[in-house]
């Protein structure tokens, strides 16, 4: 079994993200979860009637005292093309050792139902762990955009200035596309099932007991009974796969637009601590949004694995399913790194309403072409940007009409815009 990078490599320092995350995904707590989930087998098998309870109880403790070898298993692991054969025998050879009969192990299982609960329950603890981060940036996100909700800004579309909004609307379409990627997110999660029908998927090792072993197995995971099997139903991996591919492209968004803000012609944005250069003593580098961008793109490829590993074969994947093992634990760890690096972004970042001022000027008031057209008539409007005079006839709809030159006078309904999507964000009505 292939070491997975939770948060080993240089790009992938754990100081990039939740030490917690990556501790939760590591090869040690995979493995870990697997020896949990076979003492939870016993006990369920215990409450479903197949398993004595005095055995049960003795058999569970030994498995819990079992400290995995990680390295040897996934050595072994490469036999019969999982860890779970390898740490079965581990497991067995434990219970026979303090004199209890091998019976009351992996009782009507197989390799496929230990190594996808396990891998569902270590996701569902790292996920918790990631909420905590991703709620963090939208509460940081709904004060920016509260406290910028008046701050005139130059809205830019396809690279140009476009007309005046507010930033504190910018702030809020960023904290609208998150919360509903977060959103996802935590409706995947709760939705990942407990894995437990034995080889074919019919219970059939199990026996009647069957159903009544998964009820239980589900209950003490904290996952979900239904679907009762999904060996090659990918269904509950994708989703989860699909949802933290919207917090990446959250993430990107975000912190491209943070990029392109802090550009030294812009000036708008700064963020609280910049990186420096090896080479350019001058600059303020983004660096956390560009670090944050960089973790969120890689969200896509992981994605797209995990999608292409929905086409297993009848009742157990060749290889699509092993796919899955190292690339939904990195999924989650570079999704939880990039939230990370955003939050890291976004906390204190400095406001420029100077820069934010002066780029509106820049055009001398074309960028309120639109509204003055809705005073004087787009035909009058459309002459005097041609013949070199929109200031004029600006100062004429000002002298006659009561024309405000202010940007600030043009941002439609943006403040209104973001008291309703930050009252969405905190689940309150909004008139």
């Amino acid at each position: 079994m292939e070491s997975t990078d939770t948060g080993r490599s240089v790009y992938g320092d754990r100081a990039a993200g939740s030490t917690t995350v990556a501790e939760l995904l590591s090869d040690e707590a995979f493995f870990a979860a697997m020896v949990e989930v076979e003492a939870c087998l016993t006990e369920s098998a215990v409450v479903a009637g197949t398993v004595d309870a005095s055995t049960g109880a003795a058999v569970a403790a030994v498995i819990r005292a079992v400290q995995p070898d990680v390295v040897a298993l996934s050595e072994a692991a490469v036999a019969g093309g999982n860890p779970a054969i390898p740490l079965v025998k581990v497991l067995k050879k434990a219970v026979v050792a303090a004199g209890h009969p091998v019976t009351a192990v992996h009782v009507g299982a197989t390799s496929q139902d230990i190594i996808d609960t396990a891998l569902m329950w270590c996701v569902h603890r790292a996920a918790a762990a990631m909420s905590g981060t991703l709620g963090t940036v939208t509460d940081v996100l709904a004060d920016l955009a509260v406290r910028e909700r008046e701050t005139p800004v130059i809205g830019r579309t396809l690279g140009q200035q476009a007309v005046p909004t507010t930033f504190g609307l910018t702030a809020a379409g960023w904290l609208r596309q998150l919360d509903a990627a977060a959103a996802e997110v935590d409706r995947a999660v709760g939705l990942l099932p407990v894995q437990y029908a034995g080889a074919a998927g019919n219970l059939a090792a199990a026996g009647p007991a069957g159903p009544a072993v998964h009820r239980e197995l589900a209950q003490r995971t904290g996952l979900q009974a239904q679907p009762v099997v999904w060996h090659t139903d990918r269904t509950p991996v994708a989703r989860l796969a699909a949802s933290l591919a919207l917090v990446g492209g959250a993430v990107r968004k975000i912190a491209g637009d943070v990029v392109l803000l802090s550009a030294t012609e812009v000036g708008e944005l700064r963020e609280a601590a910049p990186g420096g250069s090896s080479a350019m003593p001058h600059k303020a580098n983004p660096a956390a949004a560009v670090a944050a961008a960089g973790y969120a793109r890689r969200t896509t490829g992981y994605t797209v694995t995990l999608l292409e590993a929905m086409d297993g074969e009848l009742q157990r994947a060749a290889g699509a399913w092993h796919a899955e093992w190292q690339t939904l634990r990195d999924l989650v760890v570079v999704t939880d790194n990039a939230v990370t690096r955003l939050a890291a972004s976004l906390t204190g970042i400095t406001v420029d309403r100077a820069a934010m001022a002066r780029n509106l000027a820049l055009t001398g008031g074309a960028v309120l072409a639109e509204a003055l057209a809705a005073v004087v008539g787009r035909a009058r409007v459309d002459e005097a940007v041609a013949a070199g005079r929109l200031g004029e006839l600006m100062a004429d709809a000002q002298r006659e009409q009561g024309f405000s030159p202010d940007p600030a006078d043009h941002t439609g309904q943006a403040p209104q815009l973001v008291d309703a999507l930050v009252a969405e964000h905190k689940g309150e009505e909004h008139g």
